[in-house]
């Protein structure tokens, strides 16, 4: 198993004092040099992440600002597998680094990044790299537009969670929301994928979006068209129902107070349902409490929140098996 050097490659000398460390203590590494001209650069490098167990990330502003890197730092992420922070440029704050990595412990010792990541090889040779395989494997296969849509998608997800509570905290949460949100864009990819292996169908992955404020919902929306999903919006309910006599959707998601009035969602759902008992149907609005919660089950919701990763978990639980999930789009209905 060898190391992979994430790096801009206006950074060669870094790369080299890294390379010449491994060398020194007997640490394999992928080589770029390994790139052969005619090839897909994409797939070359999907396979590279595939045979190292480590990334040591060159971290520069040349290399924070590469989205190859962003890509290559977020399968090693997602992947399960560890990343090394090289701070080969001193003056870099840790809010510099790509928020995937804020918070890690850095080093700016070439010595002591090429003992850890020793050590890293040593302990994944003992365990013989068990543990993580199945996830490594399946991340391993994702293409770099597919890990760079997935970034994009936990960077949304974590911007929804947090955007209601910016009045009180900041943004100092969304790096570690990006974390967690990684990992909910990962798990619903790769649910997506295992049931896209299925028999495909053309309306599995896709999403009718009811509100009359779409634009309050556009970070929910590129988490979950990270992970395939499609959607089509409607900003009322006669438009939503008119959408729903002509075509199908794997599930609806509906706001609660529109201009109609203030239980438009509950009406939206008792008119679905007098037609169709089975499209699972999720409120996204503006309460959580545990008698809201219950009074759209009673009347045939699959799920009521305001939490926007809540509301992907629930969504991406309800999607049936079969679902097609590798494109994504956003349609905005006609009225």
């Amino acid at each position: 198993m060898l190391v992979f050097i994430s790096h801009s490659f206006e950074n060669r000398p870094e790369f080299e004092n890294v390379t010449d460390a491994l060398e020194l203590r007997g640490v394999s590494f992928w080589n770029p040099a390994e790139i052969r001209p005619g090839a897909s650069l994409r797939e070359q490098l999907r396979a590279a992440v595939e045979q190292c167990g480590l990334c040591i990330f060159v971290a520069t502003r040349k290399s924070i600002g590469s989205s190859w890197c962003g890509a290559e730092l977020g399968a090693f992420w997602g992947a399960g597998k560890p990343i090394i922070v090289y701070l080969a440029e001193a003056s870099l704050t840790d809010d510099e680094l790509p928020q995937i990595v804020q918070g890690d412990v850095w080093e700016r010792r070439i010595s002591k990044i090429a003992e850890r990541a020793k050590e890293l090889m040593a302990q994944k040779a003992d365990d013989g790299g068990s543990g993580r395989a199945k996830r490594d494997s399946s991340v391993a296969q994702l293409t770099v537009e597919q890990l760079e849509k997935m970034i994009a998608g936990a960077v949304s997800l974590a911007a929804a969670t947090a955007k209601d509570r910016v009045a009180v905290s900041g943004f100092d949460e969304v790096g570690s929301a990006v974390k967690n949100a990684a990992g909910k864009v990962l798990a619903g990819f790769q649910a997506s994928e295992t049931a896209s292996r299925e028999a495909p169908d053309d309306w599995s992955n896709r999403i009718l979006w009811v509100d009359d404020r779409p634009q309050n919902n556009v970070y929910e929306r590129k988490a979950m068209e990270s992970m395939g999903l499609q959607f089509t919006l409607a900003e009322s309910t006669d438009q939503a129902l008119y959408i729903l006599s002509t075509r199908r959707f794997a599930a609806v998601i509906s706001d609660m107070g529109r201009k109609e009035g203030p239980r438009e969602g509950y009406k939206l759902l008792e008119a679905l349902r007098a037609e169709d008992k089975a499209t699972p149907f999720f409120i996204y609005a503006g309460s959580n409490a545990p008698q809201h919660k219950r009074e759209a089950a009673l009347r045939g919701a699959q799920g009521s929140t305001n939490v926007a990763e809540e509301l992907v978990e629930m969504v991406t639980r309800s999607l049936p098996m079969g679902s097609d999930l590798r494109g994504t789009s956003t349609d905005v209905a006609e009225a």
